[in-house]
């Protein structure tokens, strides 16, 4: 199973897990980005540079952690936009429905921290979960992840 992940999951891993103190966590990290296994899309690296931290460097220059945006994930953010014009304004979720995209396009499942929002919700008030499960894309939160790889600390 391959990955791709929401900028809120590395935010997290930052704040309350730092690299000092949880360095096997990184590393396991690492090493499935290595593996090919997990990615971030162009979008979650953006959102990451207005952090303008050291968790943008290393996002940027963790090899093969970027993953390129294709035709069709434009297609399918358009698509998303459409279907929910209130759901990203500025930079409110603007990342979001290229996550999806991407998970979409190569297959990935989606890890983030965002939480799955009752029937008629606004769409200003959408999250990933709901936008994902329209468009069948498998979602997963941040401890589900990690026991889905088996790590333990």
């Amino acid at each position: 199973m391959s990955y791709t992940l929401d900028s809120n999951i590395l935010i997290n891993m930052e704040r309350l897990y730092p690299r000092d103190i949880f360095p096997s966590l990184w590393a396991s990290l690492e090493d499935l980005v290595s593996q090919g296994e997990a990615c971030i899309c162009e979008a979650v690296l953006r959102e990451l540079e207005r952090g303008d931290d050291d968790l943008h460097i290393w996002a940027k220059n963790l090899h093969g952690f970027l993953c390129a945006t294709h035709q069709d994930e434009v297609l399918t953010v358009a698509a998303i936009t459409q279907a929910h014009p209130g759901w990203v304004s500025g930079t409110q979720n603007d990342a979001d429905p290229w996550v999806i995209a991407h998970g979409l396009q190569e297959q990935r499942v989606v890890v983030t921290e965002e939480t799955l929002k009752g029937p008629n919700t606004p769409d200003r008030n959408q999250k990933i979960p709901n936008v994902a499960l329209e468009h069948g894309v498998p979602t997963m939160k941040f401890f589900g992840f990690v026991k889905a790889q088996g790590w333990t600390f």
